[in-house]
């Protein structure tokens, strides 16, 4: 029998823009966003177990984690009717550095993580649309992060638009310390957009302009921030603290919050921003992150 000993990391991610296009009937919703990852991540340590498939969360913000309906056990419980992964039990042990309801989409990396692992090392040689099918079953941006490229996600059946490059630049995260439901947060949206497919080719052509871009960011904005504002007045201060501080080009929540980001012009005035910040929110995570 084949002894496993491993270790993977399950990269955060940002949403640079989402829009919400419509309610589906499947109760989520169409959305268009431009994504991309972050070097903040969970760290995953794998290894075989003798005789029952056993998931410990521990880490900084493990705390609050159900141990019977979490995304990773609901992963285990779908794979377990694949003979190649039911001749094994594992121990998976995941260090959660993500904060949890931050919009940073930690629960959906670490089970596009191991179901990427999974596939390769025990060969389930699972096709595409299965895969596909097995991630949506988890959750609705669990297949668009299944590798870490800069991407574009839109439509109803969620066509994801890759990019072989990505733009360079550092981004400042802040996360307040609260807990943002990602369906409460859908729930109360009142605010709808366009489908906007002719942007979306204009982007692909000039994503790489950070001039263009950052336009193009500012323009398009985050649907939900709204929501979120009447959740917590708390993510409307920070951006209103952030959008004041010197050289800040964009600041914005990310996914249904409750994080924030912030891109500065240069690493100095970030350095700067994050000194500030520690001192105005001594409580709050805050880290500097690198688009990877």
């Amino acid at each position: 029998m084949m002894l496993i000993k491993t270790s993977l990391k399950a990269y955060g991610k940002i949403n640079l823009y989402l829009k919400v296009i419509k309610k589906l009937k499947n109760k989520y919703h169409e959305i268009e966003t431009l994504f991309c990852f972050i070097d903040i991540y969970d760290h995953i340590f794998i290894t075989s177990n003798k005789i029952n498939n056993q998931i410990i969360f521990t880490g900084k913000f493990s705390k609050g984690i159900s141990n019977t309906n979490n995304t990773v056990l609901k992963l285990i419980n779908i794979l377990k009717k694949y003979p190649k992964f039911n001749k094994h039990k594992f121990k998976i042990k995941i260090i959660k550095n993500i904060p949890q309801g931050s919009g940073f989409g930690g629960g959906s990396v670490n089970v596009s993580a191991l179901l990427v692992y999974f596939n390769k090392r025990l060969k389930l040689n699972l096709k595409k649309k299965t895969i596909s099918l097995i991630c949506n079953k988890i959750g609705a941006d669990v297949e668009s992060s299944l590798n870490t490229n800069f991407k574009i996600l839109h439509g109803h059946n969620n066509k994801i638009i890759e990019f072989n490059k990505k733009p360079k630049f550092n981004l400042l995260l802040v996360y307040p310390n609260c807990f943002n439901a990602t369906k409460k947060i859908y729930l109360s949206n009142k605010i709808l957009s366009k489908r906007s497919n002719s942007e979306i080719s204009i982007l692909k052509k000039n994503f790489l302009n950070l001039n263009y871009l950052f336009k193009f960011l500012n323009y398009k904005g985050n649907d939900l921030e709204q929501s979120a504002f009447k959740n917590s007045k708390t993510i409307l201060k920070i951006l209103t603290f952030l959008k004041k501080l010197r050289g800040c080009k964009l600041a914005r929540m990310t996914g249904s919050g409750s994080a924030c980001f912030a891109i500065f012009e240069n690493n100095s005035q970030l350095a700067n921003a994050i000194l500030i910040l520690k001192k105005h929110y001594k409580s709050y995570w805050i880290r500097k992150a690198k688009i990877i």
